[in-house]
């Protein structure tokens, strides 16, 4: 059965009629902060009075095309907080640089008219005939969604459409013809859960649609909710009385808080903001009453965590309509029969591109859907000219990359299934089964790099498979490097815990003790190591991620510049990856032991692990070897310092350094017993993986079908680039498996699992 979770959202722009047979001009280009150079996300860039336009993304990047009809009109650039710009669309080209000056939202005090904010309210809605579109039209739209568990991706559709819209104010249904449509999901990962949109979804999300009505935000609702009129601001470029509301302190359900624009005046709506209250967040339930009984038949549980929504209204000619909005919801699934327990993030942006208003609804293009069912499950495949040809919103991350890692995901869970069927009832040794296995996920793409496995009677098996330079014919050896990735994390913590053993440093100790300028001084050093300090992970961010990409930055210019962001959370109220926590980390490491943090890890970790070929950052020639080519979608990655991840990354390794460094910590070279205890002991919970987090390593609960109370897997992997890693021991049953792949993402948890059922069936 599957269980499906909708999300939705509505983000765009209208445009004249005719547009159908015109040769569109496509606009490039980047809107920025003037004054800072800082890239501007959610700027409208619409053709003036026509609602032609797209919204910029995370990087202030957008992409439009514009009829032949226009390109004698002009573009308007639009961002809250900016002063709206006006260019002529004869002039703009590919690639332009838009500066918008900040006006900065002065609030005023509402000297004349209403002060009441519900007789506010009750005004506009009145006046929603008057100022919106009530004849039928066609609107084109576009949306993307895309939900993660942790950094990787669950499930990611796009889709081109037309909706034939009654009006606002209308009982009639809209209905939505699908032109393009691109899906794919991580099947084994999804677990039967569907992330999804079906038309009725988005026609109830125009908020204002159902202003007069029963809807989340309507009229027949507003008594639940206390509203305070703030004042009135510039919203990008004209007044606007500002209202916010949250639900009443003494209702027992989940309602919204936020915040309407309203356009001082024609009263129009021009942005509606609404989220979860956290008043009410204690009665959030998922879904209605039957699909929460067939959760419970099924053994699962799904909770309402986070959810956020911005919807904005464009005006064409003298009406409005809607234009833009993005969505944001965090759900917990977990089944305690079927073994996971984990967090999904979705984030919706749709679009609506083009408003004809003349459109009569015959002759529509695109397949026609019911509004009841989800839109993903109507593949039309398009080329890639036609994405370019059509308005969308850019994505802030490399879409095409993000399908074919979802697609080589589901081959890899199908291939898993054909070699279980395949050796079922052959006899082999354990390592002549594991060669097998790696032979045959090799053979099939899925695996190119080093495996070093160690049973618990020390036999050792290692082979590389492929090349480690594809451009040289350089095979993969035993010399060969690899970038570990997070992987680097145990090896912070080491460090961390050699100093604690040392005296030299408490783990209830707050970093202002050693970083005494750093703005989040209050959080302790084992908050840090536990991914519960708050500090945001500037990985994460878009335009810090291109910054470390481009130019070399000291650990404490990284700490300063990248990890000094607004805390996500009071610290030690939960769990949130953060590599900025282990950046920190490297930095307090740098302070105590007055060295720069690659020559500590050399000399308290890789000299006396015998690690001959490993070191940190730069290029150590003493560490006699070769590093690999890291490829990413068959092409080798772009070059960039990898210092800039010290700390949470930016180890080079080899697979026979790797087991030295286990045998090391297994003779308690590195640490005595009961640090390592300490250091492999569950001190936070990380849902996402169904795992414990220690002292950075990660302890199974549902990840490994191996593990067991008694014998649970302690692994922590690695991404850094086109370089992924696996490093996982299970102590006292079946040894370590240390997997190295140069060429991108690879199945490291069925291969990981599958060789330790391996081991553990030669018990």
């Amino acid at each position: 059965m599957k269980i499906y979770e909708v999300l939705f959202l509505c983000l765009g722009i209208i445009v004249r009629p005719a547009w159908a047979q015109q040769l569109p001009h496509s606009i490039s280009g980047k809107v920025i902060d003037a004054a800072s150079s800082k890239p501007l996300p959610a700027a409208n860039i619409t053709v003036h009075k026509t609602g032609i336009g797209t919204v910029s993304n995370e990087a202030g990047e957008f992409r439009l095309q514009v009829p032949a009809a226009f390109q004698k009109d002009t573009l308007r650039i639009s961002c809250l907080g900016y002063a709206v710009q006006y260019l002529p669309v004869a002039q703009m080209t590919s690639g332009a640089t838009i500066g918008l000056e900040p006006t900065g939202i002065q609030l005023k005090e509402v000297a004349v008219g209403i002060k009441d904010p519900l007789k506010l309210l009750q005004q506009a809605v009145k006046k929603i005939p008057g100022n919106y579109l009530t004849n039928p039209c066609l609107l084109k739209g576009f949306y993307r969604a895309v939900t993660q568990k942790d950094q990787e991706y669950l499930e990611l559709s796009e889709a081109v459409f037309n909706i034939y819209s009654q009006g606002y104010g209308s009982a009639a249904s809209n209905q939505l013809y699908l032109e393009g449509m691109r899906a794919v999901k991580d099947e084994a990962a999804s677990h039967g859960v569907e992330w999804g949109l079906k038309p009725n979804n988005l026609f109830e999300f125009d908020v204002v649609n159902s202003m007069t009505g029963d809807g989340i935000l309507g009229a027949a609702a507003w008594r639940k909710y206390v509203f305070a009129l703030t004042g009135i601001v510039n919203y990008k470029g004209q007044p606007a009385y500002e209202i916010t509301f949250d639900q009443r302190e003494e209702l027992k359900e989940s309602l919204y808080k936020g915040r309407f624009y309203i356009d001082q005046a024609s009263l129009a709506f021009l942005k509606v903001e609404y989220a979860l209250s956290p008043k009410g967040l204690p009665y959030a339930r998922y879904g209605d009453m039957v699909t929460r009984s067939l959760l419970k038949m099924l053994g699962m549980d799904i909770k309402r965590l986070k959810e956020t929504t911005a919807v904005e209204y464009n005006k064409v000619g003298d009406r409005w309509v809607l234009s833009n909005a993005v969505n944001y919801s965090d759900i917990n699934i977990h089944s305690k029969n079927r073994g996971y327990n984990f967090i999904s993030h979705t984030k919706v942006d749709y679009i609506i591109t083009n408003v004809d208003t003349t459109a009569t609804g015959q002759g529509i293009t695109g397949q026609k859907i019911k509004n009841d069912k989800l839109i993903e499950f109507h593949s039309l495949p398009p080329d890639t000219v036609f994405w370019r040809n059509n308005t969308i919103q850019l994505a802030d991350f490399d879409a095409e990359a993000a399908f074919s890692t979802l697609r080589a995901r589901n081959e890899a869970a199908n291939l898993k299934k054909q070699w279980q069927t395949r050796t079922r009832k052959m006899k082999w040794m354990p390592m002549e089964r594991i060669d097998s296995l790696l032979s045959f996920y090799h053979q099939h793409r899925q695996f190119n790099g080093t495996a070093l496995i160690r049973d618990n009677q020390g036999n050792s098996y290692v082979k590389h498979y492929g090349y480690a330079d594809k451009e040289q014919q350089r095979l993969a050896d035993s010399l060969t490097q690899y970038r570990i990735g997070s992987l680097s994390k145990s090896f912070t913590a080491i460090v961390i815990l050699q100093l604690v053993e040392e005296g030299k440093l408490h783990l209830n100790d707050e970093v202002k003790k050693i970083l005494p300028g750093y703005v989040h001084g209050e959080v302790t050093i084992e908050q840090l190591l536990t991914h519960q300090s708050g500090i945001p992970n500037y990985t994460n961010n878009s335009e810090y991620l291109s910054n470390i990409l481009r130019q070399r930055f000291s650990l404490d210019e990284l700490v300063t510049q990248f990890c000094s962001d607004s805390l996500d959370f009071t610290p030690g109220t939960r769990f949130q990856y953060s590599n900025s926590g282990y950046v920190v980390l490297a930095r307090v490491i740098e302070v105590i032991c007055h060295q720069p943090f690659p020559r500590v890890l050399k000399e308290r970790i890789f000299m006396p692990a015998g690690m001959r070929h490993t070191y940190a950052g730069n290029t150590d020639t003493t560490a006699a070897g070769q590093l690999a080519t890291g490829y990413l979608d068959n092409a080798p990655e772009p070059a960039y310092y990898t210092g800039n991840t010290l700390g949470a990354a930016g180890i080079v390794s080899t697979g026979t350094d790797l087991l030295r460094w286990n045998d090391a910590l297994t003779t308690h070279t590195l640490l005595p017993q009961r640090r390592l205890e300490e250091m492999w002991q569950q001190h936070a919970v990380y849902s996402d993986w169904d795992a414990g987090y220690g002292y950075g390593w990660m302890i199974d609960f549902g990840q490994f079908d191996v593990s067991t109370e008694s014998h649970r897997v302690i692994y922590h992997p690695g991404t850094d680039m086109g370089f992924y890693t696996m490093f996982a021991r299970q102590a006292g049953k079946a040894g370590v498996v240390i997997l190295l792949n140069n060429t991108g993402d690879f199945p490291r948890f069925d291969l990981t699992d599958m060789i330790f059922t391996a081991l553990n069936e030669a018990r």
